[in-house]
């Protein structure tokens, strides 16, 4: 994943992404389904600006007969934004992988974004999330970006992307263990805060209103 040929071993070529990915649209939606649900949507409004995935920008949604089997994400799948309501492009064209479905039973991902999946066994959805979140990824999708008001990334950007890789992908087993490993320890944390959260916001209203009595309590 060498920005720079020069630095890369002799065997690594300039492999495009499209090889060894697909890419998956997103579910076009109405406003009325967005109602109270146990499914969840993941939007645009999921990609901080400033990079990472902000779990309250999930909207709940009762999606209609239209919705496919490939529009649902799973766990660790990553997610680029395609559309961008901020001037200076500060959210398309980010890849976040999704660490977490914040307590809903499903997640899906609308139009505005593309789901990107290894294509090949050899290649995990770890090694994918490490590839595109990167500067130099970031910098091609600029390259990509149409609109005035609100801003598009072009269907092309993702299959014109290309970067150094090994010629034989078991080469990147040890990156693959290393990412593998941190992302999966990032969603148990999450997982772990948004327990805490929710036990949070169960237990203060009831101290506050002293159903639940702690004077006692020798801490």
């Amino acid at each position: 994943m060498c920005r720079l040929e020069a630095f890369c071993p002799s065997d690594w070529l300039l492999t495009p992404l499209s090889s060894f990915a697909k890419f998956i649209s997103g579910y076009s939606y109405k406003g009325t389904e967005l109602q109270e649900s146990s499914v969840a949507m993941a939007t645009i409004k999921n990609f901080d600006r400033k990079g990472g995935f902000k779990l309250d920008g999930y909207k709940e949604i009762v999606p209609s007969s239209k919705l496919k089997p490939e529009h649902h994400a799973e766990l660790f799948d990553t997610l680029v934004a395609h559309t961008d309501l901020t001037q200076n492009a500060e959210v398309i064209g980010n890849a976040e992988p999704v660490l977490s479905f914040s307590g809903y039973e499903d997640i899906i991902f609308s139009m505005d974004v593309v789901r990107v999946l290894p294509d090949k066994p050899t290649i995990s959805k770890f090694l994918i999330a490490a590839m595109l979140k990167t500067q130099q990824f970031k910098t091609h999708c600029l390259g990509y970006v149409n609109g005035t008001t609100v801003l598009h990334l072009s269907k092309k950007a993702l299959p014109e992307y290309s970067l150094m890789l090994p010629e034989d992908f078991t080469v990147l087993h040890p990156l693959d263990e290393a990412v593998s490993s941190m992302y999966k320890q990032m969603a148990l944390n999450i997982d772990e805060t948004v327990q805490l959260t929710n036990l949070r916001d169960a237990l203060l209203p009831q101290l506050m209103s002293g159903e639940i009595d702690v004077s006692n309590l020798d801490l």
